[in-house]
C-alpha cells in the first residue's frame, strides 16, 4: 500500500486529498472524508491518475455537501441531558422531563420523554439505553413488514449499535446492523434506510441492479436520503 498526498484544481478550488494505493482494493475507487475532514480516495494499486482526478471532479457535490455537513456539526451545540432539554425520537423533538424515584425507566408519554431515575444516576445513559431498545423493536417490525410485502429474501438476524459513519450494513449472511441513532430520525427516512439493506441481500453491491430494485420499492429514496443526511448533525450524541 501506498499513501500520497495530492491535490487538484476543481471549481477553481485547490482539493487537496490523501491518495491511497492498495493492491488488494481489485476494482472499485473509495471516497470519503476522515475524522480529521481530510478527503481520503482508496484505489486499486495501478489506477492512472487522470482516472482518479475524472472520479474526483464527478463527486464534487457530494464532497461540497459532506463538507458543509461537517462543519455545521462542528458549530452545532453538544447535546445536554437537564430537564426540559430537547431530545429526537421518530422525527420529532421531545422535551425531556426529570423524575427522581427509586427507580430507573424512561417512558414516552403526554408530549415528554420521562426519565425516572436515582440520584448520580447518568441520565445520557439511561436515554441511550432507552433508544437501543427501542431502535431494535421498531428496525425489526419495519424490516419484517418490508422484507414480507415485498416478498424479498428472509433475513437472520437484525441488531442495532452505535455507528460513526453509516445507519445500516447488510453482511453476506443476511444479517443486519442498523445505527441506534437511526430511531430520532423520520419515519420516512428510518424506512429508507431498512429497504436500503434490504435491497442489499439481493444485489450485494451498489450496481445498477440494485438502486433499480431501491427506486421500484422506493421511488422517493432520493429525498428522504438527502433528509436524512441534512439531518444528520442533530442525530449525535
Amino acid at each position: 500500500m501506498i499513501e500520497t498526498e495530492e491535490s487538484l484544481i476543481v471549481a477553481g478550488e485547490r482539493l487537496a486529498y490523501k491518495l491511497i494505493r492498495s493492491k488488494k482494493r481489485k476494482k472499485s475507487i473509495a471516497m470519503k472524508l476522515n475524522r480529521h475532514g481530510v478527503l481520503q480516495i482508496n484505489v486499486p494499486y495501478k489506477t492512472c491518475l487522470s482516472v482518479i482526478e475524472e472520479f474526483i471532479v464527478s463527486k464534487y457535490d457530494w464532497i461540497a455537501i459532506n463538507r458543509k455537513k461537517r462543519d455545521t456539526q462542528k458549530d452545532s451545540a453538544p447535546l445536554s441531558y437537564h430537564d426540559g432539554d430537547l431530545h429526537f425520537y421518530k422525527g420529532v423533538q421531545y422535551p425531556l422531563q426529570l423524575i427522581s424515584t427509586n427507580l430507573s425507566k424512561v417512558e414516552l408519554r403526554n408530549n415528554t420523554i420521562d426519565i425516572y431515575h436515582r440520584k448520580r444516576t447518568s441520565i445520557k445513559n439511561l436515554l441511550n439505553g432507552w433508544y437501543k431498545h427501542q431502535a431494535l423493536v421498531y428496525f425489526k417490525q419495519r424490516t419484517d413488514l418490508f422484507m414480507n410485502n415485498f416478498q424479498l429474501p428472509k433475513v437472520k438476524n437484525v441488531k442495532v449499535r452505535k455507528m460513526k459513519a453509516r445507519w445500516g450494513s447488510c453482511n453476506s449472511r443476511a444479517e443486519i446492523t442498523y445505527n441506534t441513532l437511526l430511531i430520532k430520525a423520520n419515519v420516512e427516512c428510518i424506512d429508507y434506510v431498512v429497504i436500503h439493506e434490504l435491497c442489499h441481500l439481493v444485489h450485494p453491491n451498489h450496481g445498477k441492479g440494485f438502486y433499480k430494485l431501491q427506486s421500484e420499492l422506493n421511488p422517493m429514496w432520493k429525498q428522504h436520503k438527502a433528509l436524512l443526511d441534512q439531518q444528520n448533525y442533530q442525530f449525535i450524541n
